[in-house]
């Protein structure tokens, strides 16, 4: 059996544009901060929860409060769900991508599917609603409990092994170079999501790189 975890943005779907402007205006409506200028690449981890918690520390001098991110995360979810809800244009699914997980999932002998994401659980089954994908939530590992994605991919992977051991080959599928390097330290194989066709994967030494789902056997052809 085949493991394959994807990340959901820019991987499953493309919403980055209105996801940072919602993002900024939960921590406006929290805290009173203005992070419009924040370089999110620079940050060691780009999970939202390793991300908001440096951002509390750095504007605050303080701890992140555990009430605090729930404020932020209902803000940032609320504000998401109604731009999209005005604008669907905002969210795009990678073509390709609703056929492909039908796929997978009916070959459930063969390939086992799961989700690795750094954003939030609420934000996350949104998405995945909106896609058109259901997966048992136990499936599915985000940032709510996990400040890296090496820490939730490493604890997925470890358990999946513990039930069984028919599993042959893991790969996670990813958007940024940080997926990579994750996929790099944990020793499993990575292919690389372009959908903005700007090559910045292929330029990085990614060698499994496409642009879309479509067609199903073009990507499966990697795993």
């Amino acid at each position: 059996m085949k493991l394959i975890i994807f990340d959901i943005d820019g991987t499953l779907c493309h919403s980055r544009y209105i996801d940072d402007k919602c993002y900024i205006q939960a921590f406006k409506r929290t805290l009173d901060i203005d992070v419009s200028n924040t370089d999110w690449n620079s940050y060691k981890h780009v999970t939202d929860l390793y991300v908001t918690k440096q951002i509390i520390f750095e504007q605050t001098g303080k701890e992140a409060e555990t009430a605090v991110i729930e404020k932020i995360i209902n803000y940032y979810a609320e504000e998401l769900k109604n731009q999209i809800s005005k604008e669907e244009s905002l969210f795009i699914p990678i073509p390709g991508v609703r056929e492909l997980f039908t796929y997978l999932i009916k070959k459930s002998s063969e390939y086992q599917v799961a989700i690795a994401t750094g954003g939030f659980l609420r934000t996350a089954m949104y998405k995945l609603s909106r896609i058109g994908i259901s997966l048992p939530q136990e499936d599915i590992y985000t940032s709510n409990n996990y400040d890296t994605k090496h820490e939730m991919i490493s604890h997925f992977v470890n358990k999946q092994t513990t039930i069984s051991r028919n599993i042959e080959k893991v790969i996670y599928v990813g958007d940024r170079e940080y997926d990579y390097k994750v996929s790099k330290e944990l020793k499993i194989d990575f292919i690389g999501i372009d959908f903005r066709k700007n090559d910045k994967l292929k330029l990085a030494g990614i060698e499994k790189v496409v642009n879309d789902y479509e067609p199903i056997e073009k990507f499966l052809s990697l795993v």
